[in-house]
Formats: C-alpha cells, structure tokens, sequence
C-alpha cells in the first residue's frame, strides 16, 4: 500500500531530476559555444556565414534542430569598434530530451556572449 502511493511520487521525482539536469547541460553547453564561436570570430577566423553550424557542433543532439542562432554586429567594416554578439535560443521544452514538467510553463532559455573584435595582425 505505501509502495502504491510513494511510487508515482518517486518516479515523477527522478524524471524531474533527470529532465531539469538535462536542460541545464543543454544550456551550457549552448552557453560554452556561444562562447567558443565568438571568441573564434573575434579572432578573425570565422565569418557570420559559418557561425551557426559551428554553435550546433557543440550542442547535443536532441538541441541541434530547435536552436536559434543569432550573429550581431556593431560595426562590422570597423574592427577598433566591432562588438561581436552571439545569441543563441531554445524552448525549454526542446532542451531536453524527455519533456514532460517543461510542457507545463513555456519558457525560454538564451545564452548570449559579446566580444570585441580584435584587430588583425600586422607585422
């Protein structure tokens, strides 16, 4: 009789652990190549082009479909100026790939990095 009412407890318990920790990798890892793809073009060795390709190559899997990639510049002819701003987004419900407490509240999870260009080299 205890076990017929703690089990759904339980099992919704483990569930929500395993569905939130897979939504917090799933934004770091969106944080760690939002990060990696800009510093790569603040070093002149990525245009926007390829920018968004390169953010999915760091997501998992059950991410890489859903994301939004968004590449700004300040001033892209200027590099003295040129702020860089990577802004990748994805609905919690996406970030994880057994969403069942995220359908519940919609929300949205975005990491963003800005990053001064530098300017090329010159010898």
């Amino acid at each position: 009789m205890e076990l017929a009412l703690l089990l759904p407890l339980l099992t919704s318990l483990i569930l929500g652990v395993f569905e939130y920790g897979s939504v917090i990798y799933s934004y770091s890892m969106m944080q760690f190549g939002a990060n990696r793809v800009a510093r790569t073009m603040v070093v002149n060795r990525l245009g926007n082009g390829g920018a968004s390709q390169a953010v999915r190559r760091y997501l998992p899997a059950w991410v890489r479909d859903d994301v939004s990639v968004t590449v700004l510049q300040t001033a892209p002819t200027d590099p003295r100026l040129n702020l860089i701003t990577v802004r990748v987004s994805v609905g919690a419900q996406n970030a994880t790939p057994l969403p069942i407490l995220t359908r519940a509240i919609p929300w949205q999870l975005t990491a963003s990095v800005t990053k001064k260009q530098e300017l090329p080299y010159v010898d």
